[in-house]
This record gives structure tokens, sequence and C-alpha cells, in this order.
């Protein structure tokens, strides 16, 4: 039996060889097409908000002939900017004021981003990332690998590789955010926005790590990438419908935990403590749901 270190060196090993075949393959461009679509479409659709509703303000302002009125409708449309943002940061957060008070703290554009990148990101990994396991089985390339290192190994360096893969993807769809910000907005921060995109980065990091279990499970109990495909899809739509079942059920709200999106909230919120327990969350979702899969995989005729 393989030591720790050498099984730990081993999954280190083919998840930079997994990594490095992944980022040629069409599989990578169509997730950073996609993930690049996504984070372009949110924040154009963030400036064409910002700017109707100034161009809205300012006509009805410009409307008024008294010095005090324009000042005085100034001021009541900024406060009801803040109240409308206020509101909608608390319904985000759940209910919870301590997390909607702290999603106060990133940029609105930043803010739209991670959180619209959040909602497309297990779709996006089941559509490119399920045959993590089964394109192997198809080819039956696996066979060599398995006379190298244990399975185990194999299957935890093939999951770290499409971490890293969609850590790289999240690191490039900022740049649509840094772009469009800095040509659309006339008062855009760079320097917070970078910031505030630095600290959005490992959310979406993690995160990929509660998709990436159902998606692994599905991988490793069927041989082709077709029927990978299409059970990873199934199974994300089943905890999707799950979580939201378990929302409004009472006494099934611990079953939400089950889902990975049950953890999109909690990285925002203000105590460290939660969003490393939130994090600890992921982890182990991915970890059991993998070592489900991993039951099948390990029994598997190669």
């Amino acid at each position: 039996m393989a030591t720790s270190s050498t099984f730990l060196r081993d999954a280190w090993l083919i998840a930079g060889f997994d990594l490095r075949e992944s980022i040629r393959t069409r599989r990578a461009l169509v997730l950073a097409l996609l993930y690049l679509l996504v984070a372009s479409i949110t924040s154009y659709i963030y400036v064409e908000v910002v700017r109707f509703a100034q161009e809205a303000t300012s006509e009805v302002i410009a409307g008024m002939s008294d010095a005090g009125d324009k000042i005085a409708a100034a001021s009541a449309a900024g406060a009801a900017e803040a109240a409308g943002y206020s509101g909608l940061l608390y319904v985000i957060a759940g209910g919870d004021q301590a997390i909607a008070n702290h999603l106060a703290t990133y940029p609105p554009m930043v803010l739209v981003f991670a959180w619209f990148s959040l909602g497309a990101l297990p779709w996006l990994i089941a559509l490119t990332s399920y045959d993590l396991v089964a394109g192997d089985l198809h080819l039956r390339t696996v066979r060599f690998v398995a006379l190298r290192t244990s399975r185990g190994a194999f299957v935890l360096g093939k999951l770290l590789s499409q971490v890293l893969l969609v850590a790289l993807i999240a690191g490039l769809g900022m740049l649509p955010v840094l772009l469009i910000g800095g040509v659309y907005l006339p008062r855009f921060d760079v320097v917070d926005t970078v910031l505030a995109l630095l600290r959005a980065w490992p959310i979406l990091a993690l995160f990929a790590f509660a998709v990436l279990g159902p998606v692994a499970c599905a991988s490793q109990l069927v041989r082709g990438p077709g029927a990978a495909r299409a059970l990873a899809t199934f199974f994300l739509f089943v905890l999707w419908i799950l979580g939201i079942w378990s929302a409004f059920a009472p006494g099934l709200s611990a079953l939400r935990w089950l889902t990975p999106f049950a953890y999109k909230t909690y990285f925002f919120h203000p105590d460290l403590l939660y969003r490393l327990m939130n994090a600890a969350g992921c982890a182990a979702l991915c970890a059991g749901y993998t070592w489900l899969g991993f039951q099948v995989f390990r029994r598997r005729d190669l």
C-alpha cells in the first residue's frame, strides 16, 4: 500500500498533467468562453442599469426650476437608491442582516459578477467537467495509470486539476469586469475593484469543490462521457430542487447542506470563522460525494 506522501505526490502529478492537457482542449476553451460571456453580460447589464437610473434622475432634476427643489430631489433620489440597494442585499443574504452588511463592503459591480458567477458555475462545471473520470474509462487510458498509482490518487488528481482549471478561468473572468467598468463607468475605482475581485476569487474556487463533488460522483458511476454528462446534470438539478424544497419545508432545512447551492451565501459572512466553516463544508461535500462514486469506481473492471 502506498504511503500518504506517495499518494499525495501521485495526486499532484496527475493534477498537473491533467491541467496541462485540459488547457489545450476545446473543453477548457468552451468553459473559458462561457464564463467570459457570463462575466461580460452581467457587467454590461449592471452598467446599463446604472446609466439608466442616472439618466432618469438627471432628467427629473433638470425639469425643476427651483435650485432648492433640485437639491432635495437629488438627495431623495440618492436615499431611495441606497435604500433599494440595501433591500436587495438583504434579500440576497437570505434575511441575514450581518451578511447583507458585509455584502455592502463589495463594490456593486464586483458583487454582481461574483453572485452571477456562483449561480452559473454549477451548470458550467457540469457541462465541461463531467468526463474527469468517465473519459479515461471510455478510452481505457486509466488502465495505464492504475499500473503506476492507486485509483484514489487518480481520482483526487483529476478532481484537483478541475478545481485549478476553474480557478484559472475565474481569474480570467475578472478581466471583463475591469474593462467594462473602466470604459463605461465615469467614477470607476480600479484599485478598489481589483482588491474586491481578489477577495471574491477564492470564493469561486472553493465553491467549485462543492459542485465538483456530485459531478465527480456521476463521472465514476458510468463509463461513457455522454452518460456522465447527463447524470451529472441530473444530479445537480435534483440537488437544486432539494435545496429549494428544504428551504420551505419545516423540519427539513438541514437537508440543504447536502447541496452545493447552500454554501453560496455564507462565504460573505463578516465572521471569518463562518467563512472557514463554509469552506470546510464545501470540501466535505466534495469528499463525501466523490467517496460515494469511488465505491463503484474502486471495484470497476478497467
